[in-house]
């Protein structure tokens, strides 16, 4: 059976085939919810109630008799994301059914929510803004979309969502659509009617830039730099916390092999700071979701010590809307530690989080429940997100030129 992947609540799971025989048992499931993730959760009741919980909980038992699996286990996602953590969600990816997705990838720039990937026999539409869905305003579909998930702040918002609304599912949960087909309303007054098939490397196209810039093309590498010499400007994208060491340390071999070295990194980068003539320094984060922040706190410290001996330095922190989890931490440590400009776009993530992922699974459904151990506390204040000094966000026309708008910004200052 062939298996396509999609990313619902920064979670990347196969899909496969899911047919409804057999109801699950989700009194049972959800009376376990109900008593172990309060136990197991570092403070689980900090926006909300226990009592809030519970009458969430015995409200979808009583609506359950007319819910399929899939609706249940929305319903439930959406009362955990009440209660304020976004580490902590019910994975419902199993039941999602890969034969009831839109073959569409979106991009959230500043003028709207752009197609940036299609099937073949959809290629038309390719490049186009989607204004609505069934005649139903994007902002309205967004709105309820964003239920599914602990929205600490708009960047939570424009991350996500471009990722779940090609779930038909979803979005007939939601009333907006069948899981057959939509129309989507697009720019220059166009409709267009979208089936779900299954997109792939065989029968995938996607808009064809006139070039990419330095951040986009290299978005799916783990860490990668450049040295720009005209500029004189250092340039190192950190898209994960993780690394081969990393994933030694937690014993995953199978996983360090696919992975390069942080350590080989450090030393190749401190090698160019240390030879090339450079004025500015660029650590980009804006794709950054997290892992390990330990190594990436060891480096800044290490930065920190160079560029306290070299203060004509300019050192500059690119922050985006995915940047999120240990990605914060790393962030906040450069606050601490140096004194980086932060550029780009608000993060999802809040400097004071809750972290620290375990899991456990419901007994009946096996569907797993992510939660927190831990709270990190980075800022006096508990602001909702970490704002840059100098916002700034790509636009639709940024991207099919092949600028980046925030280095091009830097390169001027």
């Amino acid at each position: 059976m062939r298996k396509i992947s999609l990313l619902v609540l920064g979670v990347v799971l196969p899909l496969t085939m899911y047919s409804q025989n057999v109801k699950m048992d989700w009194n049972t499931d959800l009376d376990y919810l109900a008593k172990v993730l309060p136990t197991k959760h570092y403070n689980f009741f900090t926006v909300r109630s226990s009592k809030d919980f519970l009458s969430g909980i015995n409200a979808i038992k009583k609506e359950s008799k007319n819910l399929n699996d899939f609706q249940i286990a929305l319903k439930a996602q959406q009362l955990i994301a009440k209660f304020g953590d976004s580490h902590t969600m019910l994975n419902f990816n199993r039941l999602l059914n890969a034969n009831q997705i839109l073959p569409i990838s979106l991009f959230w720039a500043s003028d709207g929510l752009y197609i940036l990937h299609t099937t073949l026999e959809n290629e038309k539409i390719l490049g186009s803004k989607v204004l609505s869905i069934n005649n139903v305003p994007l902002t309205v579909v967004i709105d309820s979309l964003s239920t599914l998930f602990a929205v600490d702040n708009q960047a939570t918002v424009k991350s996500l969502i471009p990722k779940t609304i090609p779930s038909l599912q979803i979005l007939e949960y939601f009333g907006f659509a069948n899981t057959e087909q939509v129309e989507l309303g697009l720019n220059q007054n166009r409709t267009y009617i979208l089936k779900p098939s299954q997109m792939n490397r065989n029968n995938s196209v996607s808009v064809k830039p006139d070039s990419l810039a330095f951040s986009t093309r290299n978005e799916s590498q783990v860490f990668t730099d450049f040295y720009y010499p005209n500029e004189k400007i250092y340039y190192m994208q950190y898209n994960k916390c993780l690394s081969k060491e990393v994933a030694l340390a937690y014993g995953n071999n199978q996983m360090a092999d696919k992975l390069p070295s942080f350590k080989e990194f450090e030393e190749k980068a401190f090698s160019i700071l240390s030879t090339e003539s450079i004025e500015k320094i660029v650590f980009d984060m804006r794709y950054n979701g997290g892992g390990n922040s330990a190594q990436g706190t060891a480096f800044i410290e290490r930065l920190s010590k160079f560029l306290k001996a070299n203060p004509t330095i300019k050192t500059y922190v690119v922050l985006g809307r995915a940047t999120f989890s240990s990605a914060i931490i790393n962030a906040m440590d450069f606050k601490r530690m140096t004194h980086a400009i932060f550029v780009g776009e608000e993060t999802s993530g809040k400097p004071n989080h809750f972290g620290e992922v375990k899991n456990f699974q419901l007994p009946t459904s096996q569907l797993t429940v992510n939660y927190s151990t831990k709270y990190f506390k980075y800022n006096k204040k508990d602001v909702s997100t970490l704002v840059p000094d100098v916002k700034i966000e790509m636009s639709f026309s940024d991207l099919m030129k092949g600028i980046d708008p925030i280095y091009e910004w830097i390169k001027q200052q």
